[in-house]
């Protein structure tokens, strides 16, 4: 073969493996347009991997914030079973509309985020509770609540609840103990060890026993609170009571200050249990330890408990955890309907209706046993409703004003009467935080418009 035939065929050679490849990718084609993708190409298609947390980690940039618009972020957060959306990690980084569970809540990313709690950072978007309901928490004895009358018929007659703080041993003299019904001296405060620290003031705490006995109301030793010298209590809580031995020493020294200083109760404001892990749970042995003790020696048990709705009216998951065992157990709740928000959602109307409804229909209780709490301070700033009205003498007859250089938000004398009837009406008293921040004006003070509205 000379080398003009040689190059014939190769040329021949080449044409044919150009037509045979050709008729290939004809028939892949087709292959695509039917469906039946071959899958070692779908295994190459060019989709990113996901974290199991959730969110895609191809861009770390925090300043770039565009949302995620793949067609999987599409698709509205209730769509999907729970078990398909992730817990949060606070190590992992996520996107704009990525969807993750923190605390038995849903909640999605508006922009990219690392280590920023759900519940606390404004990057996410709370979109519910996980089932639309509270999940009741593992290994406590949710039994129906009892709506009996209690065998202290006092309890049922409406109450004026009034805490007052141990920090403020000079502003005694200002509380008209003729108004409440019950006050409590906060706060006795847990050790790791089940102890309670020694009492701060405890002259002012004895002094605060008589007053209210002179004037017939109750007196109650709260315990706990949201922290102490800036650190949460809630992890204390949880160490005391991490075992039945730690439990039973705890309620000990509870019932040891309250009979030392003459309380005729206990006001338990551990802030607060949860329903995951073990937090319910030991709250609930706790709460029916005291209740035990105490009932036995003829002194009350109450409550502070969550308000049990959001500003928006949304149940609040945690509030599942204040199980029923300790609502049988308690002879009334204080129900903190306040701190909804910054401005407006602080603490208005709508809300304190929503959380009545929630104590007294969702789960039950009856009217004697719900306490409404009501705020003498505002927010955002925290100032006092005494203080604001002496910045602004007409404070007291609407709910916000110009204050510090910023508007804030509280509740003046017409909304703290139109809580209190509603309360008259619906629940079984009015509570307080605090009696030290309302005015000593009688004409514009709140304690006593819920005097007036509550004989």
């Amino acid at each position: 073969m000379n080398k003009k035939q040689r190059f014939l065929h190769i040329l021949y050679g080449f044409l044919a493996g150009i037509l045979f490849a050709s008729a290939l990718w004809l028939c892949a084609g087709r292959q695509r347009e039917d469906g039946s993708l071959p899958a070692q190409e779908e295994s190459d298609t060019d989709i990113p991997a996901r974290t199991s947390a959730g969110p895609s980690i191809q861009d770390t940039s925090p300043a770039d914030r565009t949302p995620d618009v793949s067609p999987s972020s599409e698709s509205h957060p209730t769509d999907a079973k729970n078990d398909s959306v992730p817990s949060w990690d606070s190590s992992a980084v996520y996107n704009g509309n990525d969807i993750i569970s923190y605390h038995g809540r849903r909640y999605r990313a508006k922009w990219w985020t690392q280590g920023e709690p759900p519940d606390t950072g404004d990057v996410w978007e709370d979109l519910g509770i996980l089932d639309g309901e509270a999940v009741w928490p593992d290994g406590v004895a949710n039994v129906p609540v009892d709506a009996s009358v209690p065998g202290n018929t006092n309890v049922t007659d409406f109450k004026v609840v009034g805490y007052y703080p141990s920090w403020k041993p000079d502003r005694l003299a200002s509380v008209d103990f003729g108004v409440v019904t019950h006050v409590c001296y906060a706060f006795a405060i847990p050790t790791k060890e089940g102890g309670l620290r020694e009492l701060e003031n405890p002259e002012t705490a004895s002094a605060l026993v008589r007053a209210a006995h002179e004037n017939g109301a109750k007196a109650l030793l709260s315990v706990g609170g949201w922290s102490y010298q800036d650190v949460p209590l809630e992890p204390v809580f949880m160490e005391a009571t991490a075992d039945e031995t730690g439990t039973e020493r705890l309620a000990e020294n509870i019932l040891a200050m309250c009979e030392e200083y003459g309380f005729d109760g206990v006001d338990m404001d551990w802030e607060h249990p949860r329903t995951d892990g073990s937090s319910a749970r030991q709250y609930e042995a706790l709460m029916l330890t005291l209740s035990e003790k105490l009932h036995a020696r003829g002194k009350l048990l109450t409550a502070a408990v969550l308000s049990g709705v959001t500003a928006d009216g949304n149940i609040y998951y945690d509030a599942a955890a204040h199980t029923d065992a300790v609502l049988n157990a308690v002879d009334f709740i204080n129900v903190m309907a306040y701190d909804g928000g910054d401005g407006e959602r602080h603490s208005p109307y709508q809300f304190a209706v929503d959380c009545g409804t929630y104590w007294r229909e969702t789960r039950g209780l009856p009217a004697h046993k719900v306490v409404l709490g009501v705020p003498f301070y505002s927010r955002p700033g925290w100032a006092d409703y005494g203080t604001i009205l002496e910045s602004d003498p007409s404070a007291w007859s609407k709910d916000h004003t110009a204050f510090s250089g910023m508007e804030v938000h509280y509740n003046g004398v017409d909304t703290i009467a139109r809580k209190t009837r509603y309360a008259k009406e619906n629940l079984g008293g009015i509570m307080i935080w605090e009696l030290t921040q309302d005015t000593t004006d009688p004409e514009k003070s709140l304690l006593q418009t819920i005097g007036e509205n509550s004989p």
